[in-house]
């Protein structure tokens, strides 16, 4: 399960500049970072999938982990996703389905607003303006990085 949707994500992102590492896709553009990391449950197949930023001074040698990053959230928080697209990621969706009727779900459904949502952030004015409007309050910011978001005009 876990390699499919980090499969299925990239070739979302891929074109967005996203390259993998691990589980993970990570861009950094000029003051961003971003990283998108699926995680498998520790308790079955499941799977999520955590979307982090932090400024791009902070990735060393490019690479920064989603645990470090100082916004971060889970894809249920990206008002974009379903009900449906997040039910996907369960330990039992995939059973009885044929692999390519899965795959074209996870894309419609979780790849592509993933895509959608990572390709209108390339800097922190627009990570401000997306925190405002595209996700929910689930999301965490460090401290030092509201500040710089909110000198960020």
């Amino acid at each position: 399960m876990q390699s499919t949707v980090v499969r299925v994500i990239g070739e979302a992102v891929k074109p967005l500049g996203f390259q993998r590492h691990g589980h993970s896709w990570y861009r950094v553009t000029s003051n961003l970072y971003a990283v998108i990391n699926v995680q498998k449950s520790r308790w079955d197949e499941s799977c999520y999938v955590n979307i982090a930023f932090s400024p791009a001074s902070q990735a060393e040698n490019s690479w920064l982990p989603e645990s470090k990053c100082q916004v971060r959230f889970r894809l249920d928080s990206l008002k974009s996703v379903t009900p449906e697209g997040l039910l996907l990621l369960g330990a039992d969706s995939g059973r009885g389905v044929a692999e390519v009727e899965f795959r074209s779900s996870l894309a419609e459904k979780i790849g592509a607003p993933v895509a959608l949502f990572m390709s209108g952030i390339t800097g922190l004015g627009d990570l401000k303006d997306a925190l405002s409007s595209a996700v929910t309050e689930r999301v965490f910011v460090h401290r030092e990085m509201r500040l710089l978001l909110d000198a960020t005009g």
